[in-house]
């Protein structure tokens, strides 16, 4: 796909993952519209952008809500006429063993992690169908090709974005349609994800046993996002995924290679791999 002078949608925009690829579409020559919770932290983002000389538009959305969706596409199609790129970059993820998770974060979790790429689908395939071009991309995790103990929430809303994002290339590609689509599977990258209470509704919050099992789990994940790619380079990746059409996209390559050992112990023995 060749970005240049094309429109991008990106949610989650003012911080990581989302931040760092808006910023990186903008010096590849894309106009940009910015799509967060919060809209301080997307008007950060939107500064640095205006440094490279690229237009840009803030809506503060939440994701989760079809409504708030369809006035991204309708503020982003008002301002710059077509949208050529969605980047489902919005994500949440809290701790949580799968019975202590409450009812309230579930909903939260895939409300944000999967109905947000969901309604993003939903919306702007049509527009992009209409047009003849377009890319969907959407953020799902290494934690969706092998779930992880201690964020069942998490890791459930993440094979579902990797199953939606498969369901929909196959569905292209039999109606031989000219939208492109690519799921980035990332390993660790240090973003603030892990600060996810900030955005939580406050009757959403879990109250969680924390034994030492999941005490030692986070603090592990803890050090391994501080010490994980930067969202500079988690970006670089992305795009060069994006120009060269490629479905699967990887940020480290152990992503892939644990995934397979799964797939092979699957087959031999019917087992969980350690992770």
């Amino acid at each position: 796909m060749n970005l240049s002078g094309k429109v991008a949608v990106i949610t989650g925009a003012g911080s990581g993952i989302g931040q760092a690829l808006a910023i990186a579409l903008a010096k590849k020559g894309m106009k940009l519209v910015l799509a967060g919770f919060n809209l301080s932290r997307l008007e950060s983002t939107e500064k640095m952008i205006l440094e490279h000389g690229a237009e840009c538009l803030c809506v503060r959305a939440d994701v989760s809500k079809l409504e708030d969706v369809q006035n991204i596409s309708d503020k982003a199609i008002e301002r710059f006429g077509r949208v050529h790129l969605l980047g489902n970059v919005a994500g949440v993820g809290p701790f949580g063993t799968v019975a202590e998770t409450s009812i309230e974060e579930w909903r939260w979790v895939l409300s944000v992690n999967l109905w947000g790429p969901i309604c993003g689908v939903h919306v702007i395939l049509p527009h992009m169908e209409n047009q003849g071009e377009g890319y969907i991309l959407s953020v799902a995790s290494e934690s969706g090709l092998y779930g992880m103990g201690f964020i069942g929430a998490y890791n459930v809303s993440k094979f579902g974005v990797i199953g939606l994002m498969q369901s929909l290339e196959r569905d292209l590609r039999a109606s031989r349609s000219a939208v492109k689509t690519s799921v980035f599977c990332p390993g660790a990258v240090k973003t603030n994800i892990l600060d996810y209470t900030r955005d939580q509704p406050q009757e959403m919050i879990g109250k969680h046993c924390e034994s030492g099992s999941l005490k030692e789990f986070k603090t592990k994940v803890e050090q391994v996002v501080a010490e994980g790619m930067a969202p500079k380079e988690a970006a670089r990746i992305i795009i060069d995924g994006i120009e060269q059409d490629q479905f699967w996209i990887f940020s480290h390559s152990y992503v892939a290679e644990t995934a397979l050992r799964q797939a092979e112990a699957m087959v031999k023995n019917n087992s969980l791999i350690d992770l």
